[in-house]
């Protein structure tokens, strides 16, 4: 009990705590599964507004001359006029741009002043099919700006930037013929303006998102560029300058591809942000096995694009998904080792708690046989000592006179010292045995185990032939000692006479000697066979255990203190065998030692 309230109990509640624990881990961890993949879903978003507007501040800083098809550079005022090409119409497309489109803002003027834009691409027929068809939606889209009321425009103004500008720079590129023969005839009225500069203003880019008749996406950035009137008489300014006579505004901007700002941009920028078991679900793709949606992203909306048409908000909506396997996996591991660990601890405790327990009854045990030996020594020791002094104080007061009663006193006292030096013989070869048991030598088994037939015949009952000596001659040289065989023999003999003893008439108790070259060719037996009562299965191991009894001391009629069979146990290890109880056929107990052949 106190081994079980001091270790078993709070091994018990540690545990509890531990497991409450361990369930209150995983209760958080699948409670912050909503929050980490919302999280994620702004992480997300912010990475997609950031590369839109990396796009936009790049395109920003772009001249809007560079929006026509040739222009004049600044500082280029010298004996000629010389066009330059644009750099959107010979260089590789930007990456995620289809297109650049630049007109005036004039309904009317639509259609001739429109300029498209696409890059160097391969393939001809591919360049002027995509020219076609972002001329399409530029106009759709530039149609649609121009009826815009006033109130509608205002509402889209972005933020703007004043830009000083040398009056020829804008003059040339502000033309509307871009006539070069002209440009050249008035390269005397150019340089005349060349230190005046001029301011415009510069809107930032608005980027709409539509979806055409057929379906098809279209992105695209505009921004306005207004060029107030030039204070120059109109009469004097050259042909081809005409345009900067009046206030214009031109609308420029370019188209981006979808797919890569609704598909490929997502996909990577969640390749960066997203973390653990959170997954990237594209547009239109279902959820995976195993996997719980926790958050939809819509690109457009975290982009600040704005959508023309009623619920387009919502296309090219992704989805940041959790994959709850791999937490789960991670909780069972968590639950298997702390079940293993509970395991071992109780098979730890369980273990403990049996030694102890088999110790309690170990110490148990020593102490009824250490009790049973004293109850047997005390016994043994006060018959024999008070007929010793019985007897002698008979002798010594002379109340014995007949010769024969005093010569049978004298015998009884000598068998009655006998039996106590047996005794002390008995302890004292016990402790030998256990320091020192001695060096088994090759010997005759069988000649040794005649020679006591005499005196084991004169110790037994008084006109009972209780004794049968089988004994074969070509038993061979056995590992023995001298002591050890008579020790054996005695006290098995003693032990039959005294559990089984032999009335006249009845068969008596056997001592045998045996080699079955067959079954045992390495060993010789020496047995003893009675007929008493025989062992219990369950006790035929420790009655060889020192001051061991069958029985209680306190109710039991044979003498002895629990150590012949003991020391036969002893002498036989000692000369490298064994002994064992058999029950005999018939009835009766069969002990057999097994000792080696010497070699």
């Amino acid at each position: 009990m106190l081994y079980a309230v001091l270790l078993v109990l709070p091994t018990l509640v540690l545990g509890g705590l531990h497991w409450h624990q361990l369930s209150l881990d995983h209760d958080s961890l699948l409670a912050a599964v909503p929050g980490d993949a919302r999280d994620a879903g702004r992480r997300l978003e912010d990475a997609l507004a950031h590369n839109l507007d990396e796009l936009l501040r790049h395109e920003n800083e772009r001249a809007f001359w560079e929006y026509n098809a040739a222009y004049f550079p600044p500082g280029t005022i010298g004996a000629a006029i010389a066009l330059v090409p644009s750099p959107l119409a010979r260089t590789e497309a930007t990456p995620g741009i289809l297109g650049w489109y630049s007109h005036i803002a004039d309904l009317d003027r639509l259609d001739e002043s429109l300029t498209i834009l696409c890059g160097a691409r391969e393939g001809a027929a591919e360049t002027e099919r995509l020219k076609q068809d972002l001329r399409t939606s530029a106009i759709e889209l530039v149609g649609g700006e121009l009826r815009e009321s006033v109130v509608q425009r205002l509402l889209r103004t972005r933020q703007t930037r004043d830009i000083s500008i040398a009056l020829p720079v804008l003059a040339v590129n502000m033309s509307d013929e871009q006539d070069v023969e002209c440009l050249r005839d008035e390269l005397a009225a150019l340089r005349g303006m060349e230190s005046r500069l001029h301011d415009i203003t510069v809107s930032d880019f608005h980027v709409r998102f539509w979806r055409e008749r057929d379906g098809t996406p279209r992105i695209a950035a505009t921004r306005n560029v207004k060029v107030p009137r030039a204070r120059l008489s109109t009469t004097t300014l050259p042909t081809c300058f005409r345009q900067i006579g009046r206030s214009t505004t031109l609308r420029q901007g370019f188209f981006i591809d979808p797919d890569w700002l609704l598909a490929k941009l997502p996909a990577a920028a969640a390749a960066q942000v997203l973390v653990g078991s959170q997954r990237y679900v594209p547009a239109g793709e279902s959820l995976p096995a195993g996997v719980t949606a926790a958050v939809a992203i819509q690109p457009l909306h975290a982009m600040k694009i704005e959508c023309l048409g009623q619920g387009d908000q919502d296309y090219g909506s992704v989805r940041i998904a959790v994959d709850l396997r791999g937490l789960q996996e991670r909780i069972h591991t968590q639950t298997t080792r702390f079940f293993m660990v509970a395991a071992m601890l109780v098979l730890s405790l369980a273990t403990g708690m049996w030694l102890l327990l088999r110790s309690v009854a170990r110490d148990l045990d020593n102490a009824r046989r250490t009790e049973n030996f004293v109850a047997a020594v005390t016994h043994e020791l006060r018959t024999p000592v008070a007929a010793i002094k019985l007897h002698g104080e008979m002798l010594a007061d002379g109340w014995v006179e007949d010769e024969a009663k005093r010569a049978e006193y004298y015998r009884r006292i000598l068998k009655e010292s006998g039996r106590l030096e047996l005794l002390v013989e008995r302890v004292l070869e016990k402790a030998r045995l256990q320091q020192d048991a001695g060096k088994a030598e090759p010997g005759d088994l069988a000649a040794q185990v005649l020679a006591l037939e005499p005196s084991l015949l004169a110790l037994g009952p008084e006109g009972v032939d209780d004794l049968r000596f089988e004994i074969p001659q070509d038993v061979p040289p056995v590992m023995l000692t001298n002591e050890g065989v008579r020790s054996i023999v005695t006290n098995l003999v003693e032990n039959a006479r005294k559990y089984a003893p032999v009335s006249a008439g009845a068969e008596p108790i056997v001592v045998r000697v045996a080699h079955d070259k067959a079954r045992e060719k390495d060993w010789a037996t020496l047995e003893v066979l009675d007929r008493g009562p025989g062992i219990p299965v369950q006790e035929r191991e420790r009655i060889f255990e020192a001051f061991y009894r069958l029985g209680s001391e306190q109710q039991r009629r044979t003498k002895g203190t629990g150590l012949g069979l003991h020391l036969v146990a002893l002498h036989a290890r000692a000369m490298g065998g064994s002994v064992q109880v058999l029950a005999r056929e018939g009835g009766g107990a069969r002990f057999v030692v097994r000792l080696p052949l010497a070699t």
